[in-house]
């Protein structure tokens, strides 16, 4: 099939949207951002009506865009953020907003799941225990608003829900679905054992299918308000993380991705479904026969944005934040920061860390404490690093992605305290890229997703500085014990604050 295929990534804070040709050449895009809702502490949620429409728009705005270059002909894949949960009523109308990754409401529920079954669901299902996937999050909402349970009759990810709006067909793919906590992965069927103990039925739940399948045409009168044919189709696409080592091509064995956006996160590829001794990774399902072994931490950029906060009169820019961070010399002049201000994923899955500054005194200065932010941030990452190494082996290749890759300083940063050399990808695809690739495959334009990895051009490497490189092992260690002695603070701190707030 001839025509132009779109790429819509669904993130937390906005909407993107990239038409591409048949020779992978973008031809227009759109953005829209969106805003997240914290209605009370732990709880993070975004209004799916809203997304719809910023959805629609961008969809539009590039098909404007585009202009008469637009054949009739196209085809839609999409990218969307993991974890969501939306609770939907029979006529799948949302009877709530969507919870996001981020929601920690499931804490102690999690921790209940966690005594009772040790790893067992970890090794069935490749997700953690932890408040981000839907055992916790279902297993608390059944504990907890009793009415909104009675009354719910379907359970969706947000991407299943815009799917269903623009083509009135219900199903969701296995990447989608292996990133919820519900999905065995051996069998790639839902996991009714689980389903029965939390109390829904497969029929809760959608149908499901390949990223790489074609789900349907957009509704008529949709088509026709966005100014597209109503020859226009949807595939079912995936996640944005899954996605994204599409996007950058690290689609092959020993080709890692590693991105630091908002958060931060590792994984490469496998073709059997892998799990961690210690339940330190997850393992989500890519695409075509692909599993993605991997870790995430909640803290990445998100950590500059909290520094910037801290003077909102005379906010500093990115720029000047790594700049100024430049000033201070390895090691941060003895501070050393763990920076666990949204709690923390991968390696040790503790929602109940938080943010502590180690070493502070009467002379330190505030590009000593930005500097150890960026460390922080760097260590931490290279910690979830080593324990999707032990999983998969040594990479003989890293591919940076995300928004730390607009800052020489904090790629070479990484690359020192990882002791890993990093490439970057001369153009900026990411999951938009990855979801048209879903969309080519499904109409047979490409066999295979990877089939485009070496289209793909990189710059040249950031090496490692070699006795920086040595200075941060050090750190690492340091680090490591700082973790584990505050361990038990801040499980004692997050108590209080429930008490508090």
């Amino acid at each position: 099939m001839s025509g132009e295929f779109m790429g819509i990534d669904i993130g937390t804070s906005g909407v993107r949207a990239v038409i591409y040709d048949e020779n992978l050449t973008p031809i227009s895009e759109a953005t829209k951002p969106l805003s997240v809702l914290t209605p009370r502490p732990g709880w993070v949620e975004q209004n799916p009506v809203i997304i719809l429409e910023a959805v629609t728009d961008v969809i539009k705005a590039t098909a404007n865009k585009a202009g008469p270059a637009l054949s009739p002909s196209l085809t839609m894949g999409f990218s969307c953020m993991m974890h969501s949960l939306l609770v939907c009523d029979k006529q799948l109308k949302p009877l709530d907003h969507a919870w996001l990754w981020s929601d920690l409401r499931s804490t102690t529920t999690a921790k209940e799941l966690r005594a009772r079954y040790g790893l067992k669901l970890y090794h069935r299902t490749g997700c953690p225990t932890h408040p981000a996937f839907w055992p916790s999050k279902l297993g608390w909402l059944r504990q907890n608003q009793p009415i909104l349970w009675q009354s719910a009759r379907y359970f969706l990810s947000l991407k299943d829900y815009l799917i269903y709006n623009l083509t009135g067909v219900l199903a969701t793919d296995y990447s989608t679905a292996s990133s919820t906590g519900l999905l065995c992965s051996q069998t790639k069927t839902w996991d009714a054992p689980l389903l029965a103990e939390l109390g829904i039925e497969l029929n809760n739940l959608p149908p499901l299918g390949e990223p790489t399948e074609l789900v349907g045409r957009l509704h008529g009168d949709l088509a026709q308000a966005l100014g597209l044919s109503s020859d226009t189709y949807v595939t079912m696409g995936g996640t944005d993380g899954t996605l994204s080592n599409v996007g950058v091509g690290a689609v092959t064995s020993g080709n890692f991705a590693l991105m630091i956006g908002s958060s931060a996160a590792c994984r490469g590829v496998s073709k059997v479904p892998k799990t961690h001794p210690q339940g330190s990774t997850w393992c989500y399902y890519l695409a075509q026969d692909t599993w993605l072994v991997g870790g995430a931490t909640n803290n990445g950029g998100n950590m500059l944005e909290w520094f910037q906060n801290l003077w909102p009169k005379s906010m500093p820019s990115f720029e000047e934040l790594t700049n100024l961070a430049a000033v201070s010399p390895p090691g941060a002049r003895g501070l050393l920061f763990l920076t666990f201000l949204a709690g923390e994923r991968s390696p040790a899955w503790n929602p109940s860390a938080r943010g502590t500054i180690l070493g502070l005194t009467l002379s330190h200065k505030p590009q000593d404490i930005l500097r150890a932010l960026f460390e922080g941030v760097c260590l931490q990452t290279t910690s979830m690093c080593q324990t999707v190494i032990e999983v998969l082996g040594m990479p003989h290749t890293i591919r940076a992605t995300g928004g730390f890759t607009k800052s020489p300083f904090w790629l070479q940063l990484m690359a020192d305290v990882s002791g890993l050399p990093l490439q970057v990808t001369s153009t900026s695809q990411g999951s938009a890229f990855g979801a048209a690739l879903m969309a080519m495959v499904s109409q047979g334009v490409i066999r295979h997703f990877a089939d485009v990895e070496t289209d793909i051009e990189l710059d040249s490497p950031i090496l490692p500085d070699p006795s920086n490189q040595v200075f941060y092992q050090r750190l690492q260690g340091l680090y490591h014990s700082a973790y584990l002695g505050e361990e038990a603070n801040f499980q004692l701190m997050a108590d209080w604050q429930d008490t508090i707030l």
